[in-house]
C-alpha cells in the first residue's frame, strides 16, 4: 500500500512538471534592458500644445505589478512662465504580429511633481487632458521594430508576466 502512494505521488508529480514545461516552453523573457533602450531612445519628447510647450526627458524604466513604469522629468513652458517638475505614469505593452511593432498602451499618469512639490491632479483639471493626448500621441508610435530578428518571427503575443516582458510562440 505504501509502495502504491509513493507512485501515485511520483505519477502526479511527473504530470505537474510535465505541464509546467509545456506551458513555458513557448515563452521566451526579453531582457529588461532592450525595453528600456527602446523606451529612452524615444526621448525626448516635445509637444505644442495651446499656449504652451512641453518637454519629457531623462526617462527612468522599470517594472512593477505587471506594468511598466515610466519616470521622466519634464519642463514646461505655458504662457511665457517656466515650470519644471517629475510625472510618474503606468503603461501595459502592445504586440503586433502583422508588421512586428511593439506599443507602448493605455497609459495612467501616477504621479506628478512641480518643483519638488506633488500635484494633485483631481484639483487641476486641465493638466489631464493635456497629458492623455500627448500620451495619445506616444501609444501611435512603435517602440521597436522586431521584424528584423529572427527569434520574433513567430511570435503570437508579448506580455509583462511576473514584472519581465514574456515572448508567447
Amino acid at each position: 500500500m505504501k509502495i502504491l502512494k509513493i507512485l501515485l505521488f511520483s505519477i502526479i508529480i511527473l504530470i505537474i512538471v510535465a505541464g509546467y514545461n509545456i506551458y513555458t516552453q513557448n515563452q521566451v523573457k526579453i531582457p529588461n534592458s532592450l525595453v528600456q533602450n527602446a523606451i529612452t531612445s524615444k526621448f525626448p519628447i516635445e509637444h505644442s500644445y495651446p499656449f504652451g510647450k512641453i518637454k519629457l526627458f531623462n526617462p527612468k524604466i522599470y517594472f512593477e505589478n505587471n506594468k511598466l513604469v515610466i519616470e521622466t522629468e519634464y519642463l514646461n513652458n505655458v504662457l511665457n512662465d517656466e515650470i519644471n517638475g517629475t510625472m510618474t505614469f503606468t503603461t501595459d505593452i502592445r504586440y503586433e504580429t502583422e508588421n512586428s511593432n511593439l506599443y507602448l498602451k493605455n497609459f495612467q499618469i501616477e504621479k506628478l511633481t512641480k518643483e519638488n512639490k506633488e500635484i494633485n491632479l483631481d484639483k487641476n483639471p486641465l493638466i489631464r487632458p493635456v497629458l492623455d493626448y500627448i500620451f495619445t500621441q506616444f501609444e501611435k508610435k512603435e517602440i521597436a521594430n522586431l521584424s528584423n530578428i529572427d527569434k520574433f518571427k513567430m511570435v503570437k503575443d508579448i506580455k509583462i508576466e511576473n514584472n519581465k516582458l514574456t515572448v508567447v510562440k
